[in-house]
């Protein structure tokens, strides 16, 4: 513990220097890792009525979402995440799901009007 005085018993300003220096890198580091998560890729969820199959993927990239269906673009939107709570904001509905632990599926809780359809749904995240 001598190393870290001077002649006169005060600590150093070179450790004092570098203990500041740790302290605000540990900081940095806490913030970042408490900021919410994106999803990024492709999630989709194949439904079948009657003998017709329809297949509606949402892709996700940086806070924005974009839903096709069958292959083709039909509204965009953007999201939030708190937590294991998905929010969505696609073509003026607000949607709520709830996302797995590995963020590899989530499941439709709610959502405004007609999306509201789409309760119960479970999206899962494309292998490529």
């Amino acid at each position: 513990m001598q190393a870290l005085k001077d002649g006169n018993g005060k600590i150093k300003r070179g450790w004092l220097i570098g203990g500041g220096v740790v302290v605000f890198a540990v900081i940095i580091i806490v913030v970042v890792m408490a900021m919410p998560k994106h999803l990024s890729g492709k999630y989709s969820h194949t439904t079948t009525f009657l003998l017709s199959k329809s297949t509606d993927t949402l892709k996700f990239d940086g806070d924005k979402v974009i839903e096709y269906s069958d292959g083709e673009k039909v509204n965009a939107g953007t999201y939030k995440i708190d937590k294991d709570q998905l929010n969505m904001k696609i073509a003026g509905y607000n949607m709520n799901a709830t996302l797995s632990d590995d963020k590899e599926s989530f499941v439709i809780n709610s959502a405004d009007g007609l999306a509201n359809l789409g309760s119960g749904y479970k999206y899962t995240k494309a292998s490529n």
